[in-house]
């Protein structure tokens, strides 16, 4: 059972550098090897003929209108496009509040990114992708164009240019890395976007069929996907980036994350018990895969070519779950060399060490905007429905908080206080039938978002 695996057979695993690496795969087109750094989604999707064009097309200045069905198809879309990195992560930015937002269907978004995708719950880019869809669904074009203005939040600065020489970051944190490879059994079908276009008289271009090689028998794929899916949303969560690509900077956030050391007991247990339900899972699909091809060639019909899929000697190799902890690097690391060497090195890694330190901070301040200043909005009307997550997530980040104030800010400290004492206290249903109490979050809310403002 997941509950019953030790923690030190994990970092065994970790810390063996005789186990052999995964074989990389003979089909190139049905598994993607990823290694897992920084925020970051990944491609792949048969909701759209072209998925990347897609989602360009949502996070652009003109965004298409959709209705609530593409929207449903833009959930899959992103759920799916979570499985391959090809989304970019937007510039952090305050939305200005529009009236004509229709806050439930917002909520659902949030709700099929956060719950029934694990995956996608720290990526806050998907989910204003989605939520820039939504819009478009309820305004039109002047509306758009008159609410869509953005401005860029206002950051704190969290470390002084000698944060290196004055705190050494290594005994509050250090750096992991999660690696991850899974079989999508997902291809591109050529022939048959070639056949559709012929059928409809049109460009051979201007189709494209994603194939689903384990179609309607791939439910114990998908529980070796979910237990993937939920370690990657439990590594976010945990984390923060290590990097010098600041949060302004668009694109991804490459290098290993950040683990506050107070995190480390809690996040060696949570992976090692979601990659026991992976090896679990994967021990149940791995005598089943066989048959499971017989099952899809029925379905696939014509469109079925056996060298689509791995060799079921091999298919265990596709899959894994790993992580790779390393120490934070430090100016006085270098040996060996000429001392101006040296001292030219050192100064690079501190400055650097400052730099990543700042930008992992504006994350910790980004996360606690966040969910601050979406409960100042649900709760301030009174007439806004709200899940509990409005208040759950709260909660969770204030505990997190505690943690992830790895360079000790004064000012998170402060604002985390705040939050436990003043957003934490009531329950959901409390704030539904208790309007005064409703209104007193909201102000306190409120009050914590103008004084980060500030």
């Amino acid at each position: 059972m997941a509950e019953d695996f030790d923690i030190e057979s994990l970092l065994a695993d970790i810390l063996d550098d005789t186990k052999p690496l995964p074989t990389q795969p003979t089909v190139a087109q049905t598994v993607v090897n990823v290694q897992l750094n920084a925020t970051g989604n990944q491609a792949g999707s048969v909701a759209m003929d072209d998925p990347e064009t897609f989602l360009e097309s949502l996070m652009s200045d003109e965004p298409p209108k959709l209705s609530p069905m593409d929207v449903a198809s833009a959930a899959e879309v992103c759920a799916e496009m979570a499985l391959a990195d090809a989304i970019p992560q937007p510039p952090v930015t305050q939305r200005v509040t529009k009236t004509t937002e229709d806050d439930l269907n917002r909520d659902a978004i949030d709700d099929i990114l956060s719950e029934e995708e694990p995956v996608m719950a720290p990526v806050k880019g998907v989910q204003q992708v989605l939520h820039n869809a939504i819009d478009n669904i309820f305004a039109d074009s002047e509306e758009r164009e008159e609410g869509a203005a953005v401005k860029p939040l206002k950051m704190p600065t969290f470390t002084a240019d000698d944060f290196a020489q004055t705190m050494d970051i290594r005994n509050f944190a250090t750096l992991v890395t999660l690696n991850t490879a899974r079989w999508h059994a997902k291809v591109k079908d050529r022939q048959a976007a070639k056949s559709a276009a012929s059928v409809n008289d049109a460009d051979e271009g201007a189709f494209e069929v994603r194939k689903r090689l384990l179609a309607g028998a791939d439910s114990m794929l998908k529980t070796i996907h979910k237990a993937i899916d939920e370690a990657r949303a439990a590594h976010y969560e945990m984390t923060l980036p290590w990097t010098t690509t600041s949060m302004q900077d668009v694109g991804r956030r490459t290098g290993g994350r950040l683990l506050p050391n107070t995190l480390f007991v809690e996040y060696t247990t949570v992976m090692a018990q979601k990659k026991q339900q992976m090896q679990d899972a994967l021990a149940k699909f791995i005598p089943a895969y066989p048959q499971l091809v017989e099952e899809a060639k029925k379905k696939l019909g014509k469109r079925f070519d056996a060298r689509e899929y791995p060799n079921a000697s091999s298919i265990a190799s596709h899959f894994d779950l790993s992580f790779d902890f390393q120490p934070i690097p430090k100016g006085d690391d270098f040996k060996g060399l000429p001392q101006a060497q040296l001292d030219a090195l050192a100064a690079k890694v501190n400055d650097n060490t400052r730099i990543m330190a700042e930008n992992a901070m504006q994350e910790v301040w980004m996360r606690l905007y966040d969910v601050v200043s979406k409960m100042a909005e649900r709760l301030s009307s009174p007439d806004k429905l709200f899940h509990n997550t409005l208040v759950q997530n709260v909660r969770d980040t204030a505990r997190l908080m505690a943690h992830l104030n790895v360079t000790q800010d004064p000012k998170v400290e402060s604002l985390r206080k705040k939050v436990e004492k003043y957003l934490c206290q009531h329950d959901p249903k409390v704030l539904r039938e208790n309007q005064t109490i409703r209104m007193q979050v909201a102000a306190h809310a409120q009050s914590i978002i103008e004084e980060m403002n500030k």
